[in-house]
């Protein structure tokens, strides 16, 4: 059973605003993975690297995880199952929504236009069905993931060079009401794997999830074979946004890159599965993003309460592929398009070339063969 509850604080932990309800509620649950753990909240916050203190308070809802990486390392510490891990993203990020709106205070009332309103000749999209566009274990899977890069918004105006080069959308647009979080890297303790221009004596160990980003770009990484995109997109105006079709874009394509393979820590299990809304094959001709089967497909909605959260699961299999999405949205009398990049550059994900895979054992202190254990010196 997966509790709900109705109580809250307006505490705050290391400038971490707590927003009542919404957190009492992601409390409740992780209280009963604690207790039905057997672990005591010592022993949990050591594997955590926090104080048995800041532990307690996420637990009674005093104060709001600041990052759902730390939400996601305690339920794999507690065996969460996997639709307790989708609904723990669902209550994280509704925590982390109410912080934020909090943090930025009632919204101002509009003034009243002179005259009367005309009456709007689109009907409004219907608000049944299912909020987010993923499934797991048969429950809704949605999340904020840690806000760790934007997606770049434009107009779809085509006057910047990657547009011009791929044929996108030259019709001009006014700004989106739409704000996109974008999560690039997928590279945990126990997954992802990226080809690095770089011998493993030159390479640190594997960074752990919120340290990913900083690791690759130190690094040049690039991902290797599949890139996991995972975005959140929430309106920023009371007025829903409708999102009708997303667009993978191509810039440049090219032989699988001959560098050196590095993957996730070895020995450890792998984390929770994970699906994905929609899947990229880079390698096609003209790549489009497919629905997995079962999930939601476009047109969805959201607005400035109501998120949505999903996935994109790009494969590379035989070249080395830079890339962006595009996504069409409507809103009222509205529309345009908007263009999610890596912090203003294309994604990159490249094909692996059959090089030597390189792992790194939890607690270990070199890169090893992942195939054979032998250390890469030896």
């Amino acid at each position: 059973m997966i509790p709900a509850s109705n109580a809250g604080t307006g505490r705050e932990e290391r400038g971490t605003a707590v927003a009542g309800a919404e957190t009492a509620d992601l409390a409740a649950l992780l209280i009963e993975l604690k207790n039905r753990s057997g672990l005591s909240y010592g022993v949990l916050a050591k594997r955590l690297h926090m104080s048995a203190s800041t532990l307690h308070r996420y637990c009674r809802g005093e104060a709001l995880p600041p990052e759902f990486a730390t939400v996601e390392r305690f339920a794999r510490l507690c065996r969460a199952t996997p639709e307790e891990h989708a609904e723990l993203h669902r209550r994280w990020i509704a925590a982390d929504t109410a912080r934020q709106r909090d943090r930025k205070g009632p919204r101002p009332a509009p003034e009243e236009p002179p005259g009367e309103p005309e009456p709007s000749s689109a009907p409004a999209p219907r608000r049944s069905g299912p909020r987010f566009a993923l499934a797991a274990a048969g429950a809704l899977a949605a999340a904020l993931a840690i806000a760790l890069l934007a997606g770049l918004l434009t107009g779809g105006d085509g006057e910047d060079g990657d547009d011009a080069a791929t044929g996108a959308s030259e019709q001009a647009t006014e700004p989106a009401p739409l704000a996109v979080v974008t999560r690039p890297y997928s590279l945990e303790e126990c997954a992802g794997r990226y080809l690095v221009d770089r011998p493993p004596s030159q390479v640190p160990p594997p960074p752990f999830e919120t340290d990913a980003p900083g690791w690759v770009r130190a690094l040049g990484a690039v991902p290797a074979g599949e890139q996991l995109v995972e975005l959140t997109i929430q309106g920023t105006e009371t007025e829903t946004v409708v999102l009708r079709e997303l667009r993978v874009r191509v810039t440049a394509s090219g032989e699988p890159l001959p560098w050196h393979l590095y993957g996730g820590y070895s020995g450890c299990g792998g984390g929770p599965v994970r699906t994905t809304a929609f899947d990229v094959d880079l390698d096609a001709t003209a790549p489009r993003p497919t629905a997995v089967a079962g999930q939601d497909d476009l047109p969805l909605w959201v607005d400035e309460k109501e998120p949505l959260v999903f996935y994109v699961d790009a494969r590379a299999d035989a070249k080395d592929v830079s890339w962006y999405l595009e996504l069409d949205w409507s809103s009222g009398d509205r529309a345009g398009t908007l263009r999610v990049d890596d912090d203003g550059e294309p994604f990159r994900t490249s094909a692996i070339s059959g090089q030597t895979e390189w792992g790194y054992m939890i607690g270990g202190t070199e890169w090893i063969d992942a195939a054979t254990g032998r250390p890469a010196d030896s």
